[in-house]
């Protein structure tokens, strides 16, 4: 039996096989973005020492996409972020199974590095937003080009974190309070803060233990404070 809040330290396409049919109400997910994240330069800091590249992953992303369809209730919203490079393939694997409304862009505070020399600096992501069947806006509608501040790095809990806030403004302007949101690659925890922050229930699969450890810590130290 699948349980409410909780974030399963499993493959996510071992776990959603224990979620009922169309028994979700909203899905936000950062799945790998195909890429090498190793960097050649040298780090000061053994912080992301413990890195499993994600440059192979097509079949999970596919298969998640597959079940994520499966539990999503009818006319209910998915959120998924991805670079740039490898926006093909994220976008034909997407529309199989739901609408694409938009391409939002996340333009963050500070750009990364890439080729200093011979290209643009990046300073965004893209998220790609739509649904199975139609769902509306619990809120003022926006434009698709959202401004939020990339972690910094001295508070960095996983290399690929996205800003709470952000992640907090997409859950409550397409689900309800007490709804459930899935979120299938938990890495740190931010889907589930942001669920608590925002009076929602979650589901989170996270298999790397160290990142499952950093994301249950998160939730713990967040009860602690609410706590005093």
């Amino acid at each position: 039996m699948i349980e409410l809040n909780k974030i399963y330290n499993m493959d996510c396409l071992v776990g959603m096989r224990d979620i009922p049919d169309k028994s979700i109400d909203m899905v936000l997910i950062d799945p790998p973005y195909l890429m090498n994240y190793k960097s050649n330069r040298r780090v000061k800091s053994k912080k992301f020492e413990h890195i499993i590249n994600d440059k192979d992953s097509q079949e999970v992303i596919r298969e998640s996409l597959f079940q994520i369809n499966r539990v999503m209730k009818d006319n209910t919203s998915i959120f998924m972020f991805c670079s740039w490079h490898h926006i093909d393939f994220f976008k034909v694997e997407f529309e199989k199974y739901f609408k694409l409304k938009n391409i939002i862009v996340w333009e963050k505070n500070n750009h990364g590095t890439g080729d200093l020399k011979g290209a643009y600096a990046p300073k965004h992501e893209f998220v790609l937003f739509g649904g199975k069947g139609r769902n509306t806006n619990r809120r003022n509608r926006r434009a698709d080009i959202v401004k939020y501040d990339k972690v910094s790095s001295k508070r960095l809990l996983h290399p690929t974190e996205k800003n709470l806030k952000m992640v907090s403004d997409f859950i409550e302007d397409y689900s309800n309070g007490n709804d459930i949101v899935l979120d299938c690659f938990m890495g740190s925890g931010t889907t589930a803060i942001a669920c608590i922050n925002t009076n929602r229930n979650y589901i989170g699969y996270e298999l790397d233990e160290t990142y499952f450890n950093i994301a249950n810590q998160r939730i713990k130290n967040l009860e602690v404070n609410d706590g005093e």
